[in-house]
């Protein structure tokens, strides 16, 4: 019985060493499987830091800028345009940016909105077509990334509106915008602003969505959006808001009163 105990020790001992062996291998190749992933973490956030630090130079690029230029729109519904040199270094940081992560939406719907500041200044129809076509697939491409951004959906409408192409894109563009974004007063401006120049062909939800835009507005954002109505002479519909009458008061009642009886003979009606 000595004896079997005596020859039984060597194989237990053996077959301990073996299993503590094989798990100090499966640790060696857990931490090195952990020692990796942690690596390839540290890889991927660091290119995330590098593609959001390109993207915010490009933005404080255009913002220095954009705040020393002229305006290029209208009194009403004024657009500032960054400088050449500021279009060019912005448009090197934002692809700089998608170099790190070609994927970026922000780098993308950067460079979206300089393709737009190209199409308003360009002179030649053409490359001014070319931009904005640019410009609305960027904006598509980053609205795959961020479905839940409001001005990314505004200026999917803008860019369709520059294209002529007044369609279901556009009036679901104007939708998804007014959900998304209600009291965001640069949304507000750009569904009027498209809304009120696509007019016609909007179905009567899409029209709905415009007059909920401009009753919101007209708590916080009255004086920007009444000028955006007036620039279309569309009193008919801020006119019947209390709080526009406030400040629109005499063009309310110029634009709404009936035509005097001189006004009437002018017009062939007797």
């Amino acid at each position: 019985m000595h004896s079997e105990h005596a020859a039984r020790r060597p194989t237990d001992h053996s077959a301990r060493a073996h299993h503590r062996k094989s798990v100090e291998k499966w640790h060696k190749a857990a931490y090195a499987a952990l020692f990796f992933f942690l690596a390839a973490i540290a890889v991927q956030c660091a290119r995330l830091g590098a593609a959001g630090l390109f993207v915010q130079t490009a933005q404080i690029e255009l913002d220095r800028s954009t705040a020393a230029s002229r305006s290029l729109g209208t009194p009403a519904i004024p657009v500032r345009t960054p400088n050449i040199v500021a279009v060019r270094n912005a448009t090197h940081y934002f692809s700089s940016s998608l170099d790190y992560v070609s994927d970026n939406p922000w780098a993308l719907e950067g460079l979206a909105a300089l393709d737009l500041a190209r199409m308003r200044t360009s002179k030649i129809p053409r490359e001014a077509l070319d931009a904005t076509r640019s410009a609305h697939a960027r904006f598509r491409q980053a609205l795959l990334l961020r479905p839940t951004s409001p001005f990314l959906w505004a200026n999917l409408a803008l860019s369709k509106l520059y294209l002529d192409e007044i369609d279901d894109e556009l009036r679901t563009a104007l939708k998804q915008a007014d959900a998304l974004g209600p009291w965001e007063p640069s949304v507000q401006q750009t569904i009027l602003f498209v809304g009120l120049a696509a007019w016609p062909d909007l179905d009567p939800e899409t029209r709905t969505v415009l007059e909920r835009t401009l009753a919101r507005g007209s708590l916080r954002n009255r004086q920007k959006l009444l000028e955006i109505a007036k620039s279309y002479r569309r009193f008919d519909l801020v006119c019947a808001i209390d709080k526009y009458v406030e400040i629109a008061g005499p063009d309310c009642r110029n634009a709404l009163a009936p035509p005097v009886s001189g006004e009437l003979k002018k017009q062939g009606i007797h």
